[in-house]
């Protein structure tokens, strides 16, 4: 590679290659900007590039894990079930790329080592892990709530002598499960979707649990036809009413409450919402199940009674009933999940009652002695929303280190911008809503494209958000998580304060008021000329 290869200078720098990072290259390019794109992955996707493995699949639906940005390109696009699956997903995402010419713009396989703003040019200064150095005024990220993989703090990994995976970086050829003994270490998300898709097919599985989870069913089906024809005909209904969800579902939002609901009544709808399944029993029965603790206690009991209805022995039953509220962690869905446990060939080890001691050649030994297996596979969690951002070399005004600037916990504004960061605009980061991401990352994307273009028509330099509107938002954010079950997100593991992560400062690390009241308060500030904004011209042009 020349010296003229490895330095480049664009109008901007975008990081990853999912939803976020795509619909950003996507936006910017559309603008006439020259962007530059880097993903760590071989291949456009995103989080759908490497979490390849058994069951993986989106508990969104289908019509809304998708771009909205132009009708003909909507209804281009078709998939198979309403919850997608991986493969389903990744192929949307490359047929989004190639749709767009999007691929010539990304540099893959590699990734990007640190950033620094040089004040002296006002860009920022990129440099990758293969020694390319790019600069651009504008850095754009989409680096994924969940890209940062959290590898267990246990002796004795290296010496394992079986196969080893690792469900958030799954290998790309096949791999055969059939007929060995594996372990999996981990019961959230991908977890319980491995646990529900290989069992039977395995010799023997043993689940290592640390936290009890509530798994909700799928409900996942195929995608009529005529379900398909109807959004087609109307996708506006389905858009609007995404925008005006909380959580960016296709669903019109509930106003009624648990506790002024007879017993009958609630039962009845629970029973609709669990036979439904996905996060149809926390959005579509009663508005009160994530704001107040006796109704959410109504919701436990019943999800409770439905665990052991589904798990034969009362006391593994017990063991896999959470102790915290529903709501308190990311809730994940997978069908057939608890009834894995009435196999003989399924075992669960409690890790609050006998933790892992250490790795060994030929398995795992916990505090009551050692588990031989052919496979383990590692289901352990991310270092969510700030992880890859911290894993990056990130360093703004008077050389401020990102990782300095978050020590005690996440501070940005409204999500998309941080004091003393000038022109670094996020997708999709900390302090943004916990909702769909699809439609959240494309309004964001459409708001930062729209800033840039404010800052080159009106010469604008630097943009950044006042150290006030990144304290009050910060606050806002905290009052309204404390108002909700997540308030008990530490003593559930949560990532959602990255409790999940040993020494990781506890702070609610993303918005829960909600992707509508997010994305009007984003539009006010748009409207009114971004009055929490600091905008600095070039020097030559101050009076």
């Amino acid at each position: 590679m020349t010296a003229a290869e490895q330095s480049a200078t664009v109008d901007a720098i975008v990081i990853g290659a999912g939803f976020a990072g795509i619909y950003a290259t996507l936006r910017l390019t559309a603008m006439g900007l020259t962007v530059r794109s880097f993903d760590a992955a071989d291949d456009i996707g995103g989080v759908w590039t490497w979490n390849r493995y058994p069951g993986a699949r989106t508990d969104s639906l289908h019509e809304t894990y998708c771009f909205t940005f132009d009708r003909d390109f909507y209804n281009e696009w078709a998939y198979t079930d309403i919850h997608p699956d991986q493969s389903e997903v990744l192929r949307y995402l490359h047929h989004v790329a190639e749709r767009f010419d999007l691929r010539k713009l990304y540099t893959l396989s590699t990734r990007v080592e640190s950033a620094t703003f040089n004040e002296a040019t006002d860009r920022w200064d990129v440099r990758t892990d293969s020694g390319e150095q790019v600069s651009a005024p504008y850095l754009v990220t989409g680096l994924g709530l969940v890209s940062a993989p959290i590898i267990p703090d246990v002796p004795g990994l290296e010496s394992f002598g079986g196969e080893l995976y690792m469900t958030a970086n799954w290998p790309h050829d096949e791999v055969s499960l059939a007929g060995k003994r594996v372990a999996v270490i981990g019961t959230g998300s991908s977890g319980v979707q491995v646990i529900s898709t290989i069992v039977g097919s395995v010799a023997d599985l043993t689940v290592f649990q640390r936290t009890a989870n509530w798994v909700a069913r799928t409900g996942n089906r195929p995608v009529s036809d005529e379900e398909r024809q109807g959004i087609r005909q109307h996708p506006e209904q389905v858009w609007d009413r995404v925008r005006q969800h909380p959580a960016g579902w296709p669903w019109e939002p509930v106003k009624r409450m648990a506790l002024d609901t007879p017993a009958e009544e609630r039962e009845r709808l629970f029973e609709e919402a669990w036979e439904e399944g996905g996060f149809a029993l926390l959005y579509k029965t009663y508005a009160d199940l994530s704001t107040d603790k006796a109704a959410n206690d109504i919701l436990c009991d019943f999800f409770a009674r439905k665990i052991a209805s589904l798990v034969d022995d009362p006391v593994l039953a017990k063991k896999l009933t959470p102790n915290h509220p529903y709501g308190a962690k990311r809730p994940p869905a997978a069908e057939g999940y608890y009834e894995a446990f009435n196999r003989s060939d399924v075992h669960l080890v409690n890790l609050t009652e006998t933790p892992i001691v250490s790795f060994t050649d030929k398995g795992i030994r916990t505090s009551a002695g050692e588990h031989e297996f052919d496979v383990i596979i590692l289901a352990t969690g991310f270092d969510a929303i700030t992880g890859a951002f911290t894993r990056i070399d990130i360093r703004g005004l008077a050389g401020e280190r990102l990782n300095d600037h978050w020590a005690e916990a996440p501070r940005t504004y409204l999500g998309l911008m941080i004091t003393g960061f000038p022109n670094l605009f996020m997708v999709a980061g900390p302090q943004s809503p916990f909702a769909n991401l699809p439609p959240g990352a494309q309004g964001q994307a459409d708001w930062i494209a729209n800033a840039i273009a404010h800052m080159r028509s009106d010469g604008i330099v630097r943009m950044q958000p006042s150290m006030d509107a990144e304290i009050e938002w910060t606050a806002h954010l905290d009052e309204i998580a404390e108002g909700l079950m997540t308030r008990y997100g530490e003593a559930a593991g949560s990532w959602f304060t990255g409790a999940n992560v040993p020494g990781k400062p506890r702070a609610y690390n993303v918005y829960f008021g909600g992707h509508n009241v997010h994305a009007d308060r984003c539009d006010a500030e748009q409207a009114a000329d971004y009055p929490n904004f600091k905008m600095s011209q070039p020097v030559s042009a101050d009076v």
